[in-house]
């Protein structure tokens, strides 16, 4: 995930955010962590389960998660609800090209492969529409 310039410039707004990334694959959860510190946002993980994804959220609460449905076999699904509840946003990312399940109430979608352009650009549109959780 190569971050471009002019996504580097237009996303001031992203500055100091703060998103946990939740994500087994090693190195998709890296290619996140660093296109999303390169434009300012602070990460907290990556981290790989469910149990280290509530660990990292209670001692450090997000403003916005991004979450892979599929954790080691593990789905994710009521942990993304228990952020939801906590008026955490959350933006769901998945190799699956139908999911199983309604996902209606999360902020965003984004099915892999996907671009750097356009995880900012959704992190973006996420802000704007709703910029305090």
């Amino acid at each position: 995930m190569a971050t471009s310039k002019g996504i580097r410039n237009n996303s001031s707004q992203l500055q100091g955010l703060h998103v946990l990334v939740v994500e087994d694959g090693w190195q998709v959860a890296e290619a996140l962590k660093l296109s999303l510190e390169q434009v300012g946002v602070v990460v907290t993980g990556p981290v790989a389960t469910v149990e280290e994804a509530k660990c990292a959220a209670v001692e450090r609460r997000p403003d916005l998660a991004v979450v892979d449905v599929n954790l080691k076999g593990e789905m994710a699904y009521q942990f993304m609800d228990w952020l939801h509840d906590r008026s955490i946003r959350v933006i769901v990312i998945s190799g699956y090209e139908d999911l199983p399940r309604s996902l209606a109430k999360f902020a965003a979608i984004l099915h892999k492969p996907f671009t750097t352009a356009t995880l900012l650009k959704t992190l973006q549109r996420v802000m704007e529409r709703d910029p305090t959780p």
